[in-house]
């Protein structure tokens, strides 16, 4: 929630927005973290309140002694992103975004020391856990042994701001803004990792702009995981001119570079299930993508999947997209009708009803008393 906010940051903006508009099976909801952070304009309907505290503490001992502290007398303690801690007084449910235990090189040793871990104990001692994706739930069963019959599949959405239309003036102010032209350009949104092959889609973002596409631009945006250098990269193939990497945008700024763009291209291997497909997918933007195995999940056929993110693939893809309008066009429109069967009224919704599932059944008994008066 601090800091430059993505994706796990966003899930949790989006719930308190939804809940704050709406009657849910709880008095008010405590936003409990280390730091400060700020909270887009919120309803009226059920009271959002944070509570920040204990900045000064190492992270593992916020999550797994101060956190339950503080939360011992909650109804249900709600952890979304990925960590619980091993002992609390409330009943816990844990969100899980998506593992990689199938793809182990993603990270070093050192992350999947922490990370696989705790994500692990966490699933399991947890009372639920919400996965984003049946494809999740499966790995979360196969890899750390947590019952199918204790995992909720609830999936994201893209946000209200990316259904908006938006006017080609403010798109081509934007444009100008980030890319300094309004030239074309495919744009990749999400973290840097393995699985996404960035320097693939740099490789092959050279070879189409040097044969027939000279003035195609290329828009990297988001946090670089991986360490990765995209400049480098750039020069290495003849492009450091035409391709822009941005550590973050916010979501206004980013509804309007997905609005201008030819394509957005996502050459990912491995997903939970892709917030940022759904983004671009809102703002009716044709996808390029990989064949990977929440896509039919999310965007089912809407998309122009390859079978490998090789770079003749993706020029393949890249090139098919710039010289086919119809095919552009189609894709952008059907995805957009497709994005628009998932909302965050539904997700937040669905969360809620199976945190009051595990509410403690002390208060669950207050809450019917009430409701009958």
């Amino acid at each position: 929630m601090v800091g430059n906010r993505t994706g796990q940051g966003r899930h949790i903006e989006y719930l308190a927005f939804e809940w704050s508009r709406m009657d849910i099976p709880f008095d008010r909801v405590l936003l409990l973290a280390p730091r400060p952070f700020e909270l887009p304009e919120l309803g009226s309907t059920t009271e959002i309140v944070a509570d920040c505290f204990g900045a000064r503490l190492p992270l593992v001992v916020w999550e797994q002694l101060a956190l339950p502290w503080r939360a011992r007398n909650a109804s249900v303690l709600f952890c979304p992103t990925y960590i619980g801690p091993m002992s609390s007084l409330a009943p816990v449910v844990v969100a899980n975004h998506g593992i990689y235990e199938r793809i182990p090189d993603e990270f070093s040793r050192a992350q999947r020391l922490r990370s696989t871990t705790l994500h692990h104990l966490s699933a399991r001692r947890a009372r639920r856990v919400i996965a984003n994706s049946r494809n999740t739930r499966t790995d979360v069963t196969e890899f750390f042994g947590v019952p199918l019959d204790k995992i909720d599949v609830v999936n994201p959405a893209a946000n209200n701001v990316f259904f908006e239309e938006q006017a080609v003036e403010r798109v081509h102010t934007e444009i100008r803004r980030v890319l300094g032209a309004v030239d074309p350009y495919f744009i990749f949104v999400g973290k840097l990792s393995r699985r996404r092959h960035l320097p693939e889609l740099i490789e092959a973002f050279s070879i189409v702009r040097k044969n027939g596409h000279p003035t195609q631009r290329l828009l990297i945006v988001g946090p670089n995981a991986m360490q990765l250098d995209v400049a480098g990269v750039a020069r290495e193939h003849g492009v450091a001119d035409a391709v822009t990497y941005l550590p973050h945008l916010d979501q206004d700024a980013l509804a309007l570079l997905y609005a201008g763009a030819d394509a957005f291209v996502l050459p990912t291997t491995y997903e939970g299930i892709s917030q940022t497909m759904f983004e671009a997918m809102a703002s009716g933007t044709a996808v390029l993508t990989v064949e990977h195995p929440t896509l039919e999940e999310g965007a089912g056929d809407t998309v122009l999947a390859l079978r490998t993110p090789s770079v003749v693939e993706l020029v393949d893809g890249m090139r098919r997209l710039l010289g086919d309008d119809h095919l552009r066009e189609s894709l952008a429109n059907q995805g957009r009708r497709r994005a628009r069967k998932f909302s965050w009224t539904a997700t937040a919704r669905s969360t809620v009803e199976i945190l009051d599932c595990v509410a403690r059944p002390a208060d669950r008994r207050k809450r019917a008393r009430r409701d009958d008066v």
